[in-house]
Formats: structure tokens, C-alpha cells, sequence
């Protein structure tokens, strides 16, 4: 029974670690409850586990609205296929001797020495395949990478949100609030140790991301569709189209928290991902059925497309000189920019490359990340 329990600490101190990389706030005493919560025999019910480590390990809104998919993403696969043989091995096995013990965050645990060693390894390999996947083309992903990748964007992405966050809460600080300063001196002796500040009424940009999710488009699309729901909490506004022979209207489906419900809901509803593309027509729809209420001079546009037109490439050119009078900021991101030695030769680029505010990649997930930035100063 001890091996089988230890067996569990071990993944559950995995798991707190993988909470922990998420910024949620866990030291010894929420350590010491979930391995109470374990020890009680909660984890063989796995919604009664769930909730029970929620209410220790969530402190925040932010952490009650990722908690639950976090908890699926880690312990789906240890449920699966684990938990009826443990279930016999609780009832059946027969005590073992300690071989070594180590302390985390204040609570001993009996392991093997060889799981020390094989634990620092992990660490080590797992550090370079993060590095790896991160520059690794989306489209060039082979299947045994691919849940590793998911994970690592999830992890980044949310760093991201954060940023955001303290960007826009310092962005939002305007000057010291004398009288407010003051008064809150009183209680600490006249002490000026705290500032008041006032806050600056600025007003959130409105963004509308236009993908193309053709058959040569869909794998770079379905990331930076990731990225934009990351992203709709920080705009005002934010709306989201899919387009390759015809034009998709998505945000209604993203009012959800759950990620992977918003995926489903996208997959069933986006009846043209994965076939042919026509930029051109798929704009010009944009601009005469949405152009006058979501095109003005507060909003940024940004169109993800490998510029790869098999319709008009003159009606491509006049809807993109359109939208960009019409918007503050128009970016185009291109994939293709990510191959060595691209150039914009292609017909649909060279026609639209005048009227772009800024060309970038898309590719992985480093370039994602550095779009942040664009859109940060924007």
C-alpha cells in the first residue's frame, strides 16, 4: 500500500508544481491539505478530488476559471488508465521498506533513490524540448510532440495574460493622489509609505483578427485561434472571423471560459476550415456586411494568411487599401515569413504589401509571442 500511496504524493507534487509554473500561490499549508485530501481516500472519486483541490488551491477568479481544465489536461490519463489498478493494488499490496525519503515544501515523502536521479533528468531534457518546440515550425509537429506543444503554449500563453494584465494596470496609473496619500498616512504615524495614485481613464483598443483556414492554413490557424482567447479579456472589443472560399463570424462562440468547449464549438460551426481560399472575395464580404460596425479608428486588424490568392488578386488589393483607411493599425501575418530565405513575390503579397502597417511571421510559438509586443505598443 505505502508504494502505491508514495506512487500518488509523487504525481500530486507534479501537479502542484504544474499549478505552481501557472502562478497560482501554493505553499506548505495548501500542499499539506491536498496530501490530506489524498490520504483521506478522496482521489478515487475523481470529481470529489477535483473540488477538493480547487478549494485549497484557488485563491483568485483567474485560478477558479483555469483550475478545472488544468485538472482535466494533467489527470485525465492517470484516471483513464490507472485508476482501477491502484484501486487493486490499495486492497492487495503488501508494505515495503523506505528506500529514501525527501522533503517538499515541508511534508516528507518515501521514494526510490533512481526516481531522484531519473526526476533531475526529466528536468534537464525537459527544458531543451521546450526550446525545441518553441522554434519548431506548427505545420512540421509530429504527433508525439504535439500534446507536449499544447501544453507548452497553454503555459506560455497564460505568462502572456499576465503581462497583459500588469501592463494594462500600469498603463492605467496616473499621477500620485496627494490628498488620498495623505490620508492614508494618518493610521501609520504620518508616514508616507504608501502612494495613492490617480487612475487615467484610457480607453481599451478594439481588435478584429481575420484567419484564413484553408487546407494550407488550418494547423497555424488553430494555434493563434488559441492565442486569441487568451487575448479578449484585455480589448474592449475583440472579434474574431474565419474565412478560405467563405466568411465565418466566430465571436459568439468564444463567450465561453472553457477553452476546449470553444474549440468543439468552433470545429462544428466553421463548415469551410481546410478547403480552398479566396482572400479577396472573404474581405470584401467582411467590409460590406461588418465593415461599418467593426472597422474605425480605434480598431487594430490583424489578418493571419499565407497570401496564396486563387480569386481576384485586384479585388484582394482594393478590399485591403479599404480596411486599412478605414482602421487605426493593419497587420498581416504570414507564416511563410518563417522559411529561410521568403520573399513576397507572390502575387496576393505584392499587392497588399503597401498598404500594411507591419508584415510578420506566425509560424511557432516564439513568433506569437513577439506579436504580444506589437500589440502592446499598439
Amino acid at each position: 500500500m505505502k508504494e502505491v500511496i508514495t506512487t500518488f504524493k509523487e504525481r500530486l507534487i507534479d501537479f502542484t508544481m504544474y499549478c505552481r509554473e501557472r502562478q497560482f500561490v501554493l505553499g506548505p499549508p495548501e500542499t499539506r491539505d491536498a496530501f490530506e485530501i489524498a490520504e483521506r481516500g478522496y482521489f478515487l472519486d475523481r470529481k470529489l478530488f477535483q473540488y477538493s483541490l480547487k478549494a485549497v488551491y484557488c485563491k483568485r477568479k483567474e485560478h477558479f476559471d483555469r483550475f478545472d481544465e488544468l485538472f482535466d489536461r494533467f489527470w485525465s490519463r492517470y484516471y483513464e488508465d490507472k485508476l482501477e489498478q491502484r484501486k487493486a493494488a490499495i486492497k492487495h499490496k503488501k508494505k515495503e521498506p523506505d528506500t529514501a525519503t525527501i522533503i517538499f515544501l515541508g511534508a516528507k515523502f518515501n521514494v526510490s533513490k533512481p526516481l531522484q536521479k531519473e526526476q533531475e533528468a526529466k528536468k534537464t531534457v525537459g527544458a531543451n524540448e521546450s526550446i525545441r518546440l518553441r522554434m519548431t515550425d506548427f505545420s512540421k509537429v509530429n504527433v508525439t510532440d504535439k500534446e507536449r506543444l499544447e501544453e507548452l503554449a497553454e503555459e506560455l500563453f497564460y505568462q502572456m495574460s499576465m503581462r497583459f494584465k500588469r501592463r494594462l494596470e500600469n498603463a492605467n496609473r496616473g499621477q500620485i493622489a496627494i490628498r488620498n496619500t495623505i490620508r492614508q498616512s494618518i493610521s501609520k504615524g504620518g508616514m508616507l509609505l504608501d502612494l495613492s495614485y490617480k487612475r487615467k481613464r484610457k480607453e481599451k483598443r478594439k481588435v478584429v483578427f481575420i484567419l484564413d483556414v484553408s487546407g494550407s492554413m488550418d494547423t497555424y490557424s488553430y494555434y493563434l485561434l488559441r492565442y486569441v482567447m487568451v487575448l479578449k479579456k484585455y480589448f474592449k472589443s475583440l472579434e474574431f472571423f474565419t474565412f478560405s472560399t467563405t466568411l465565418t463570424h466566430v465571436t459568439p462562440l468564444l463567450r465561453s471560459n472553457n477553452e476546449q468547449q470553444i474549440l468543439q464549438e468552433v470545429g462544428k460551426n466553421v463548415h469551410s476550415w481546410s478547403s480552398g481560399t479566396k482572400i479577396g472575395e472573404s474581405l470584401t464580404e467582411f467590409l460590406s456586411s461588418y465593415g461599418s460596425k467593426f472597422l474605425s479608428q480605434k480598431h487594430i486588424v490583424v489578418i493571419l494568411s499565407d497570401g496564396l490568392e486563387t480569386g481576384s488578386v485586384t479585388q484582394l488589393k482594393e478590399a485591403v487599401r479599404t480596411i486599412r483607411r478605414k482602421c487605426k493599425t493593419l497587420v498581416w501575418l504570414n507564416p511563410l515569413k518563417g522559411m529561410q530565405g521568403y520573399q513576397p513575390i507572390q502575387k496576393g503579397m505584392v499587392n497588399v504589401m503597401p498598404h500594411l502597417d507591419a508584415f510578420e511571421s506566425a509560424h511557432n510559438l516564439d513568433s506569437l509571442l513577439k506579436l504580444e509586443k506589437l500589440l502592446m505598443d499598439v
